[in-house]
């Protein structure tokens, strides 16, 4: 990815590394239509009709770090089951005014995933502190239910990620392990 100033290449930040898939880079290139798709694609020029679509614009500028600026926008690096989206912020901050994936202020330069509703949640977040559900109990047979707490400053998103116990009705929950979130996916 090539960040331009006047039309020249200012900097450049190689994407695929942020991606599960060892050595691919894979981005999205047209909008699925969710209700025609499974039957459309038993014809021979499914292909095509996908090709004739709009090209989906990846980039939509927001401001996740809240610091006054709307130049950072969420990249979808992976897909969890039944089509839920994980991936990472890039962009520019005021802490660090060069094209970057956004890390933890514990670990900057490590790029912190998250599920894209995760990230709209920090995004459209009107004060730090909140709580979101990564991951509900009986999703996909989960027996335990995972909860993000995140927070940001000026030093970057910080926050713990805690997993549940899923209880029968009428029993408390049980906090099983509480991380910091700059040590997810260690």
């Amino acid at each position: 990815m090539a960040r331009l100033q006047n039309g020249r290449e200012i900097e450049r930040l190689h994407l695929t590394p942020l991606f599960t898939e060892e050595g691919q880079a894979v981005l999205q290139r047209w909008p699925p239509d969710h209700k025609r798709d499974f039957k459309l694609s038993e014809r021979a020029d499914f292909a095509n009709i996908v090709a004739r679509r709009p090209v989906v614009k990846l980039m939509h500028f927001a401001d996740y770090d809240h610091d006054g600026s709307a130049t950072e926008f969420y990249l979808q690096t992976e897909a969890l089951p039944c089509g839920k989206s994980m991936g990472v912020v890039i962009g520019l901050s005021k802490n660090n005014p060069k094209l970057h994936v956004f890390g933890t202020a514990a670990r900057p330069s490590t790029p912190l995933h998250l599920q894209k509703h995760e990230w709209e949640a920090v995004r459209d977040a009107t004060k730090p502190g909140l709580k979101v559900v990564d991951w509900l109990c009986g999703d996909h047979g989960a027996d335990t239910q995972t909860e993000l707490e995140l927070s940001w400053s000026a030093h970057g998103i910080d926050g713990w990620r805690r997993e549940y116990t899923c209880p029968e009705k009428d029993h408390r929950r049980k906090l099983i392990e509480k991380k910091p979130l700059a040590d997810v996916g260690k």
